[in-house]
């Protein structure tokens, strides 16, 4: 293999090595606040969940990929499996079914399900040539409605982020594998009156009120958002230092999850928003190129879903945290508290290393 095609794999470990490492840093301040042990429970489960993750991802760089393209609906089925459990033995948490609790640690099926759901539909597309992609009845209705179903049980969950998510990532791979403009606008138009529903929920339609004026709520629904811009407003260039987060005491809900970017911004400033930035730009790159040279189709699809998945999660995170898009409880990849999440990321940065492993001089596609 030449050095030209090691050089993502090797942008690829830098940068997920170096969002994860930002991770523990800000996991670690975000819950050492002083009023309590300064090693807190949130930071040993995360530190293990991170542990679990390096194991699998080192399991996925060494397992050839197509052994999952094979057995994509079976992978599917279980997600989906994991989707109805969650919905009837699952634990409520602010209002949402969202989680199996198995013992001390808590698991959430909808992470799985978006890392079977690219597995299927590289799976499902990547085996069909350019001709039958376009088929309506043979390929396309098949994997609208694989998305659809998945989509709809974390929607009643309800995880009205993550649902939206997995539909614009599954709408771009059917648009790379080749799928008809025309029939990409259907799906667009099926989302129009389940919007509309949605709007009128009591919960959605505040926190769109607020997404637009949080200020005269500043004390009760707009409560976190103008806290989470407190936070980055008050970073500057260089911010307050490791540690040196006032927000994080007690007043932004959430600080080491969803909401940890805002802490970052304010405690490493600009400068260390800019990094994370870059980091996430650096994945995209190296994902993307992964993917241009996979081996076949399949690769190809597989790697570009796994990177899009991740960098539009890391946008739709650093846009609600600062307020260019509605709340959504949406993790930040890498780097939020949370353990489904990484351990299912890292899993998927596994792959797209195997991928890099089964490379060919023509670019994929």
């Amino acid at each position: 293999m030449s050095v030209r095609s090691d050089v993502p794999k090797a942008v690829l470990v830098l940068t997920v090595a170096g969002l994860l490492g930002l991770g523990v840093v800000m996991v670690f301040s975000t819950t050492a606040r002083g009023d309590g042990p300064l090693i807190s429970s949130i930071f040993l489960r995360q530190m293990l969940y991170i542990a679990m993750g390096l194991v699998l991802a080192v399991v996925f760089a060494k397992t050839d990929y197509h052994l999952l393209i094979r057995r994509y609906r079976l992978i599917l089925l279980s997600a989906v499996i994991l989707l109805f459990m969650v919905l009837v033995l699952g634990v409520w948490v602010n209002g949402a079914k969202r989680w199996l609790r198995l013992g001390p640690l808590s698991f959430q099926p909808s992470e799985m399900a978006k890392l079977a759901l690219i597995i299927y539909l590289a799976a499902f597309l990547g085996s069909k040539n350019i001709a039958d992609v376009t088929a309506f009845w043979r390929v396309f209705a098949p994997a609208v409605l694989a998305v659809a179903t998945v989509s709809c049980l974390i929607l009643v969950e309800p995880d009205i982020g993550t649902t939206a998510l997995v539909c614009m990532v599954s709408w771009i791979l059917l648009y790379i594998a080749g799928a008809r403009r025309r029939y990409l606008t259907l799906p667009i138009l099926a989302c129009v009156p389940v919007a509309l529903v949605l709007i009128r929920k009591p919960y959605v339609w505040d926190r769109l009120v607020q997404y637009v004026n949080p200020w005269p709520e500043a004390q009760g629904a707009g409560y976190q958002i103008v806290q989470s811009m407190t936070a980055v407003g008050s970073g500057g260039i260089f911010g307050t230092g490791l540690g040196g987060s006032i927000v994080k005491l007690r007043f932004l809900p959430e600080a080491s999850s969803d909401f940890i970017f805002a802490i970052l911004a304010e405690e490493m400033g600009l400068l260390g928003a800019t990094v994370v930035l870059l980091l996430y730009a650096g994945f995209a790159w190296a994902g993307m190129r992964i993917a241009r040279r996979a081996a076949d189709r399949e690769g190809y699809i597989l790697a570009c879903g796994i990177t899009v998945l991740i960098v539009i999660q890391a946008i739709i995170n650093i846009g609600v945290v600062t307020k260019a898009l509605p709340t959504k409880g949406i993790t930040l990849p890498f780097i939020s508290a949370g353990g489904s999440a990484v351990v299912l990321m890292l899993c998927g940065v596994g792959i797209l290393y195997n991928i890099a492993n089964n490379t060919r001089a023509e670019p994929a596609g």
